[in-house]
């Protein structure tokens, strides 16, 4: 057969974006990011005794004082441990996850599975032993004990970034600048989820009203990681258009083709600009807290929506020789003058 009776370079160019991991990924990504960044909001909301602004309310478990507070700000553990069984239930095969999960030595999702454990596991000790004892003067071990949990929740945020720069063979996702994306969304979304809890403790209780000092300072650091995270994606993706790889074949299906609206709609619009024009808006009128709530729920959407474009747009690199064939085709297409 001539190369003149083989496919055309467009259909050779026919974007085929993977199939193998879909929503449940795309959950687990977001749960696992949102989670550990809102630990670590939380957490250093603590340390700085910006916590202490947030209404004081106890009740009696098992004869022992729990304080509510502490919950507002420390629950990201509870939405990692929600997240992790997505990433189970899309293994296909999901008796390989036990044996995948004890080779750390070559497995990415092996490595995973102890830093989300030990996270999980450090984080709701720190939320039970805070939320149980009045510790107004932790020792040294035990403070040693909640940089050792904030360490775990960053390399969890992290993590959710390495998983798919791991799959080599999808050059979107094989870029550094991923989970230094996935970390920015983590901590933004997951400040933002801490806003709204600590919102929602607020408004709990009667008479407590909102904490505005805690409320303007978490917007503020919010408003700042949400700027970079914008500014990262930008690069992320300017970067991969300008590699003329599939990486070029992801951007334009997220910019131009099928996914074009889950981009333009959901991920900038919901996630980026709309949130923006509320909290603007939210700065001259304090007394609808509404705005707030409405900015925070199209921002953590937005957080989502990021994580299942990605996921979506991942074209697979072409192989070797379906590479040649569409080399010859441009090498004669160039010889003919076309």
């Amino acid at each position: 057969m001539s190369l003149a009776s083989k496919p055309s370079t467009k259909t050779l160019k026919r974007i085929r974006p993977q199939r193998e991991w879909r929503w449940e990924i795309a959950i687990y990504l977001y749960l696992a990011g949102m989670g550990a960044g809102s630990f670590i909001v939380g957490l250093f909301t603590h340390w700085n005794g910006f916590g202490l602004s947030l209404p004081l309310r106890t009740f009696t478990f098992w004869g022992v004082p729990l304080e509510l507070s502490k919950l507002a700000l420390l629950w990201g553990p509870i939405l990692v441990a929600i997240g992790a069984p997505f990433l189970i239930l899309d293994l296909g095969k999901k008796l390989r996850f036990y044996t995948a999960c004890f080779n750390p030595r070559t497995s990415w999702l092996a490595r995973g599975f102890f830093i989300l454990s030990g996270f999980i596991l450090a984080g709701l000790i720190v939320l039970g032993a805070l939320s149980f004892q009045q510790m107004s003067h932790p020792p040294l071990l035990w403070r040693l004990f909640e940089i050792i949990s904030m360490l775990l929740a960053f390399a969890t945020a992290i993590y959710t970034g390495i998983l798919l720069k791991s799959v080599r063979y999808i050059p979107i996702w094989n870029t550094p600048l991923l989970p230094a994306l996935f970390l920015l969304s983590a901590l933004s979304t997951g400040s933002m989820g801490v806003i709204l809890s600590t919102m929602g403790y607020g408004l709990l209780f009667p008479g407590g009203g909102l904490p505005h000092l805690l409320i303007s300072r978490l917007t503020r650091i919010e408003q700042i990681l949400v700027l970079i995270e914008g500014l990262i994606l930008a690069t992320y993706l300017i970067s991969k258009y300008r590699a003329k790889d599939q990486g070029e074949d992801s951007v334009r299906l997220l910019i131009s083709g099928d996914l074009r609206f889950l981009f333009w709609g959901g991920i900038v619009a919901v996630g980026f600009l709309f949130p923006i024009v509320l909290e603007y808006l939210y700065s001259h009128f304090p007394q609808y807290p509404g705005l707030l709530f409405a900015t925070g729920a199209l921002l953590l959407a937005g957080g989502f929506f990021l994580r299942l474009g990605l996921l979506a747009s991942g074209v697979k690199e072409r192989l070797p020789m379906y590479k040649l064939i569409e080399m010859k085709i441009k090498m004669s297409a160039f010889q003919r003058g076309e």
